[in-house]
């Protein structure tokens, strides 16, 4: 019988783009139901709030609910957790694992943002992952990653060899295909104050986001658009590397034009991309970029970026633009606004191409990865 320990450290904070994986990989892996593996997802102390009674958990007496206390959880409890259930491989999801791990590791590295963009962290998080992340990838007996995007940048810049990289795609929830109701719409956007019509922006706020990019093309935008969409800039910052120039950004907008709801749930995810104009999603660097397969499956157009991982994961199905060039990414907005055609179009791609991408895949993907370090 095979015993998988998973590092469910990220399970139980707040949900971004890496919680959401670690999440939604840890329920398609346990939903595979192999017959000859058990699992085990190691948390600290808040595992036992009963947020997630269905998982198989085992928590520790010590919190790992803060960056710091998260690290210093990982790299101490976790290995005597992990030794002590008897274990034969750990999976670590989220870009970090212990280091000299006690069985064969597994770690997701979703992307090198750290390395590629150290001037967006803050000096103490940036220094902890420029050391740990290349230790951690050359003591991991395999390493996964998003995209074709991310294993190039792991081979150029982190000298890690080919063979050691498996490339597995992130899938998408099915709550994004479901039917919203015209009363679940406009229950949403009461509750955070949303226009009639809007371009969205979801996303941490990150200074390689881009969001100041996106406000910069919002001006240039004829008056027949602005006047009758509103931009909805959702997404939450933290000390670690929030955009310090976005507020004063923000500050140059018509009042009113701009609107930021802050941190929205996943509850209220479904209706929120449905409602909207178009995704706009002109990161300068991404792993994979979930936002942009989301919204396809929520039959919204998409604007993105021609960087990256981001063709990877849009093909065809989305208008890719230059993140730097304001004048083109305003065209793309315009488009999308005034002409029916292209948006049905945009929008019937974008269903097609989201199909393709699950994480009952992603997870029987991954524990082919898993189960071969094992042998």
């Amino acid at each position: 019988m095979l015993h998988i320990g998973i590092n469910g450290r990220s399970i139980f904070r707040r949900l971004t783009g890496v919680q959401n994986y670690t999440r939604e990989v840890t329920r398609a892996l346990l939903a595979l139901k192999p017959a000859d593996t058990d699992f085990t997802v190691f948390a600290g102390r808040e595992g036992r709030s009963g947020a997630e009674p269905d998982l198989p958990l085992a928590t520790s007496f010590l919190p790992a609910d803060s960056p710091m206390r998260g690290l210093a959880w990982e790299q101490t409890m976790l290995k005597r957790m992990a030794k002590k259930a008897g274990v034969d491989v750990l999976f670590s999801p989220a870009n970090v694992a212990p280091l000299f791990p006690p069985v064969p590791s597994v770690i997701t590295i979703h992307d090198l943002a750290f390395l590629l963009f150290p001037q967006y962290f803050s000096l103490s998080f940036g220094t902890y992952y420029r050391t740990a992340v290349p230790r951690m990838a050359a003591q991991a007996s395999a390493i996964i990653t998003d995209s074709e995007s991310t294993k190039g940048d792991l081979i150029e810049r982190m000298r890690v060899p080919a063979d050691k990289i498996t490339v597995i795609p992130l899938g998408v929830s099915p709550d994004f295909r479901r039917r919203v109701t015209k009363k679940e719409m406009e229950e949403v956007r009461a509750r955070h104050g949303l226009p009639k019509k809007y371009f969205l922006s979801i996303s941490s706020l990150e200074p390689r986001k881009n969001l100041k990019g996106i406000l910069s093309a919002w001006e240039l935008l004829p008056p027949d658009v602005t006047s009758e969409h509103r931009l909805v800039v959702v997404g939450a910052g933290n000390r670690i590397y929030a955009d310090p120039g976005l507020t004063d950004a923000m500050s140059r907008q018509q009042p009113g034009s701009v609107l930021t709801p802050g941190y929205i749930p996943a509850p209220d995810l479904p209706a929120v991309y449905r409602m909207a104009t178009a995704l706009v999603f002109p990161s300068l660097y991404e792993g994979f970029g979930l936002p942009v397969l989301e919204a396809m499956t929520a039959s919204t157009p998409v604007i993105t970026s021609d960087r990256s991982s981001l063709p990877e994961v849009a093909g065809h199905a989305a208008v890719l633009i230059d993140p730097e060039n304001r004048e083109e990414l305003a065209a793309a907005m315009e488009l999308v606004a005034t002409d029916s055609g292209a948006r049905n179009m945009l929008v019937e791609r974008g269903k097609k191409r989201a199909a393709g991408f699950t994480w009952k895949q992603t997870a029987t993907q991954t524990l082919e990865v898993l189960r071969s370090v094992t042998y």
